[in-house]
């Protein structure tokens, strides 16, 4: 008899066994199907919220689109996002302690750490150390841009090097003219700044044509006025910022008095973020 209960007992416990095994297999199959079925609508929400900000983000949607905007929306589109830069001095950085510290370097680090999704975003350096608008259009550097296949030009007019090579006004207009043709025609997609140098010291120096450098930055802006393409003064803005800051024209130049040092290259930096954003 005693046999028998042990029997009935150890069956007793073994069907318990098995229906909770059963059970448990039905509770966590069922937990299963939840956990997925939550998966996939968390994925399918990240998807409608992500194909809303596309929309709101496309430029034919929004005319005065902010530049970051405008970049964050091909981040969301294409695989890669590239700003080409062309220019002299300001743009390679000249008289920046490092790379890092230019204005170029400080707003693509800048740009990236903003928005999540601007981690593909590269900057490509066309600068080029005392070239004026001649020697981008003769030294085929317009052509590197074009290479480039970017989404976004930054051009920093070199006027500085055309007073100081005492190019002619004409010469320069006609300059300015060129490289904007060749980049409108073959990046019709493309977005295009034009911006001015920084401020100097002796700005009102007269070079061997009897002109100073604020007479090529009205030629210039003249051009660019005409055809109402997008201008940013960087040197109004940068004197702007120095009339805020209590600072001297001098503490932000190099001992040349002509190229920004760190805390130069750092308020030009400024400008741009401003002007991106805005």
């Amino acid at each position: 008899m005693k046999k028998y209960g042990l029997i009935i007992i150890a069956g007793i416990c073994l069907a318990v066994l098995v229906f909770g095994h059963l059970h448990w297999k039905n509770t966590s199959r069922e937990a299963g199907v939840e956990a997925r079925e939550v998966a996939a609508k968390v994925k399918e929400k990240e998807k409608e919220e992500r194909e809303a900000l596309i929309e709101s983000l496309k430029p034919e949607n929004n005319k005065q689109q902010p530049l970051i905007d405008y970049l964050h929306y091909k981040s969301l589109t294409q695989d890669r996002v590239i700003v080409s830069l062309v220019g002299s001095n300001g743009t390679s950085g000249t008289g920046a302690s490092k790379t890092s510290n230019s204005w170029a370097g400080r707003l693509e680090k800048s740009l990236r750490a903003d928005r999540d999704d601007l981690e593909t975003l590269s900057f490509i350096n066309h600068g080029h150390e005392g070239y004026s608008t001649e020697d981008l259009v003769k030294g085929k550097k317009i052509e590197a841009v074009i290479q480039d296949d970017p989404d976004l030009i930054i051009f920093e007019n070199p006027l500085i090097n055309n007073h100081y090579q005492s190019l002619s006004l004409e010469q320069t207009k006609k300059d300015l003219e060129s490289i904007m043709t060749k980049l409108q025609k073959e990046l019709p997609n493309a977005k295009i700044l034009i911006i001015s140098p920084n401020p100097i010291a002796n700005g009102k120096t007269e070079n061997s044509l009897g002109l100073n450098y604020l007479d090529y930055i009205k030629a210039s802006e003249q051009v660019i006025q005409t055809n109402k393409w997008s201008y940013l003064n960087s040197k109004e803005e940068m004197e702007k910022k120095l009339s805020k800051k209590n600072m001297r024209l001098a503490d932000i130049l190099t001992n040349d008095n002509i190229h920004p040092n760190d805390q130069g290259h750092y308020i030009w930096f400024e400008v741009m973020e401003e002007y991106f954003k805005k």
